[in-house]
């Protein structure tokens, strides 16, 4: 699922200031010495063929720019010798200079005279016409080189090798194009994989800014780099597109579709391999792509429940659980998953779960869709994951809170500065006044925006309000809390939940919940504390229970982040239950005994208020 808008997902702390020195003239003299020992071992290694291919690439390259350089000389002279021509001809005509042997003519006669010594154009005559005949003339002779600068381009990459993917970077695009007419300028260039030019657009103004092609062989890859700053047209003009290999990472996620992130760690990491006849629980099902990749490892025998609020959701669970009786989907929140998987028959007794996934957040056909989960896609003020007559919308959300509420959703959800989260629940009180608050995310954010004024990072002013709406909206932290909790009740021992978090705030909810319920590591000092305390009978022991030790965290692959850019600030947290010792509980006897002073009460986290309050009074027109 994707994020939208905090910084680093691991919450990108600071080391601290860095002091700076003078290096002494001996350190430096020692870092020259390095230097040059480096540049002569990388000399060293290097053999005569590759100091002469070296040579002879300088060569080529000095050639090229020289016969360039005369080219724009000649053209130049030519230019300029037919500007003179023509300037010493209508001297001529208007009766002055050296060449004025004859009577001034009239202004009506000196037009006509100019007109006949102009350059001769298409029907219709005048300067746009020769303007265009000269274009087409220009454009004519650039086709005709075109074969033969593909035809060198292609000997000089004959010795060059390519590793996969095959993939070219495109810059410079035309604004407008489409990846039609991106196929069409690349025809017969090689097999183009699936699913063919993927374009990346401006979040604003969705102009295209750039894009890729993944070729099936390198023959594809070595034919369309022979096309590098060839010309690409379209209705609005054309451009010289630039085309070099891809490196790094670099595939858009194409708009409206969804892939899973991490999907094969999950699966490794929730357990499916090893107990491939367990039952296992996807807690956001969103369009099934973590379902389906789980069903695939999932043994004949196993079983496995998914939980979903979206309506559309549901619809494709119910279809694929029509085609997979190991399949369960279930119209419900994943914070009621105990509550609903225990009501079942011969589940009452609870941990019976072998492993729990959680991606958080939403899905990318939600965020590409049309429930104004956006400000850049127009639709209605809505953001509702459950779209029931019941559940409260984000445009009734503003009406109903004040602006102390909005302001504090504004700051805590959506990352936004507390100056600034208040201008912006300012100007919307101000306009529910008199019921003028925009109804259309598209008019939404651009009356954020004004409010809120410039922003320095490189995205759309509003969005880190749409952010907060739309977690107040669906109750995304107390749904993440409720969910943590609900998988202690139903894993078995040893079972593990796997969150997929996006955002830092969602990776601190994670991180508390599991600090509050986090097993004693027999390494802890309190726990060394705390055993032999126990040993000498200082201290009563406390009773083992459920609790979780916290496994290593894991990010996407630079390979997946290239193939699914979206996927970029995904961390995989991995919780697994035991019994046994409770930090907290460990904590709570040591205290006392040891006379300590208890640590300050932390300051309860904001939670907004329930939909079924009263209007406030800003609500309520102006009389």
């Amino acid at each position: 699922m994707e994020l939208e808008g905090e910084g680093p997902a691991d919450g990108g702390h600071s080391a601290g200031p860095v002091v700076s020195r003078q290096l002494t003239e001996e350190e430096k003299a020692a870092a020259r010495t390095r230097k040059a020992a480096k540049r002569a071992a990388k000399a060293a290694a290097l053999s005569q063929e590759d100091i002469a291919e070296a040579e002879a690439r300088r060569e080529r390259i000095a050639k090229r720019d020289e016969a360039k350089k005369a080219r724009v000389a000649a053209a130049k002279a030519e230019k300029t010798a037919a500007k003179k021509k023509r300037s010493a001809a209508e001297a001529a005509i208007d009766g002055k200079g050296a060449g004025a042997t004859t009577p001034r003519l009239s202004k009506k006669d000196r037009k006509a005279a100019k007109k006949a010594a102009s350059p001769a154009g298409p029907p219709g005559g005048g300067q746009k016409a020769v303007k265009a005949a000269r274009f087409a003339e220009q454009n004519k002779r650039h086709q005709s080189n075109i074969v033969e600068v593909r035809a060198k381009r292609l000997m000089e990459m004959a010795g060059l090798v390519f590793e996969e993917p095959y993939e070219v970077f495109l810059k410079y695009l035309p604004h407008d194009v489409t990846a039609e007419q991106v196929t069409e300028h690349f025809e017969g260039c090689g097999e183009m994989a699936f699913p063919g030019p993927r374009l990346g657009r401006d979040a604003v103004s969705g102009k295209v800014l750039r894009g890729f092609i993944t070729f099936t062989d390198v023959e594809g890859l070595r034919n369309a780099l022979a096309r590098d700053l060839e010309r690409m047209t379209t209705p609005l003009g054309s451009r010289s597109v630039s085309v070099t290999k891809a490196v790094g990472k670099g595939t858009l996620q194409l708009e409206g579709t969804h892939t899973p992130a991490m999907f094969a760690e999950v699966v490794r990491e929730m357990g499916v391999h090893a107990n491939p006849d367990g039952v296992f629980v996807d807690g956001t099902f969103g369009r099934g792509g973590h379902t389906r990749k789980i069903l695939e490892a999932l043994g004949p025998h196993g079983q496995l429940h998914a939980f979903d609020m979206d309506e559309e959701a549901v619809e494709v669970g119910k279809v694929l659980e029509k085609e997979d009786r190991r399949f369960h989907m279930h119209h419900a929140c994943f914070s009621q998953m105990a509550k609903v998987l225990m009501a079942r028959p011969g589940c009452k007794e609870g941990a019976f779960v072998d492993g729990i996934l959680l991606d958080i957040g939403i899905s990318s056909p939600q965020l590409d869709g049309t429930r104004g989960f956006r400000p850049e896609f127009d639709g209605p003020l809505d953001m509702r994951f459950d779209v029931r007559p019941e559940v409260e919308s984000a445009l009734q959300y503003i009406y109903r809170v004040d602006r102390h509420e909005l302001a504090q959703a504004i700051h805590h959800y959506g990352g936004e500065h507390p100056l600034a989260a208040r201008r912006i629940a300012d100007a919307i009180a101000l306009a529910k006044r008199d019921h003028s608050v925009p109804e259309r995310t598209g008019r939404f954010g651009e009356f954020v925006r004004k409010a809120k004024g410039l922003e320095y990072q490189a995205m759309h002013p509003a969005k880190m309000t749409f952010q907060a709406l739309r977690i107040v909206v669906n109750r995304e932290y107390d749904e993440l809390r409720g969910g943590l909790s609900s998988g202690l009740k139903l894993l078995r021992s040893g079972g593990k939940t796997a969150i997929i978090t996006w955002k830092h705030s969602e990776c601190a909810i994670v991180v508390d919940f599991a600090r509050k319920h986090e097993i004693a590591g027999a390494s802890v000092p309190l726990r060394v504390w705390y055993d032999e305390a126990v040993r000498s009978k200082s201290v009563d022991p406390v009773a083992s229970r459920a609790g979780i030790v916290v496994e290593q965290a894991l990010r996407p692959t630079v390979e997946e982040v290239r193939m699914n850019s979206r996927s970029r600030s995904a961390v995989l947290h991995v919780l697994r239950r035991e019994v046994d010792v409770v930090m907290s509980d460990i904590e709570a006897v040591a205290v006392p005994v040891l006379g300590w002073t208890p640590y300050p009460a932390e300051a309860p986290a904001f939670t907004p208020s329930s939909h079924t309050a009263s209007l406030d009074a800003e609500a309520s027109p102006t009389k």
